[in-house]
């Protein structure tokens, strides 16, 4: 997609190192608290791979990032040759069954029209029995008085600021009409208990602004 294509143009592996070993500390505890530096972790729509990177600075020797767009690919690889990257689709990952300890989604299943159920199943089947599924994800604010003011904010700015990052305001007003449709926390947890999770638990963060999600494998 020539949209996103752009927006890699416009920041940096450091930037996003930055970003990552700056972000919400609950989720940088879970990914650290679910995994060792042998586990298998898999970060699907991995970007400029800023979870990657942030692991390899904790020695975690078997990382894996998975996106369909080549330009982060080629970035991360000639950054680090260590880290295993691979051009692909979430909805059809090119990862073994029952392959990966850790699986990653950052911002990532909100995207799809036809909802994540596609995306969930391929974390399943990629996930070993008792493996750890991360996701963080946009949420449903339910203070009405933050939720008007936040969709005042969505409305208005977001699609201005991709316009001004990617050249392209439709593909940002695309991702608002996405995150709108997206289910509620309550809903997310419903699918992921119907695809054979368990332990599943959600929290969260900037009044549910965005929300991880934690579950593992049967």
């Amino acid at each position: 997609d020539a949209s996103w294509s752009s927006f890699w143009d416009k920041t940096t592996i450091d930037d996003e190192l930055k970003e990552a070993n700056n972000d919400y500390p609950m989720m940088l505890n879970a990914i650290l608290g679910n995994s060792h530096k042998e586990s298998v972790v898999l970060e699907g729509g991995c970007g400029l791979g800023k979870f990657l990177f942030f692991l390899r600075g904790k020695n975690y020797n078997n990382l894996i990032g998975v996106d369909f767009t080549d330009k982060p690919l080629k970035l991360i690889k000639q950054r680090d040759p260590f880290i295993d990257v691979r051009k692909g689709d979430v909805n059809d990952l090119p990862i073994d069954d029952e392959s990966i300890d850790l699986y990653l989604s950052m911002g990532v299943i909100e995207h799809f029209e036809e909802g994540p159920q596609q995306s969930l199943n391929e974390a399943i089947r990629v996930l070993k029995k008792n493996g750890q599924f991360l996701c963080l994800e946009f949420g449903k604010i339910k203070n009405l008085t933050i939720n008007s003011i936040y969709k005042i904010y969505s409305d208005n700015f977001i699609p201005e600021l991709g316009k001004n990052i990617t050249g392209n305001k439709d593909a940002y007003k695309y991702l608002i009409e996405s995150i709108k449709r997206f289910p509620s926390q309550e809903e997310i947890c419903k699918i992921l208990k119907l695809r054979k999770f368990y332990n599943i638990n959600y929290y969260n963060l900037t009044f549910g602004i965005a929300v991880i999600y934690t579950c593992k494998k049967k």
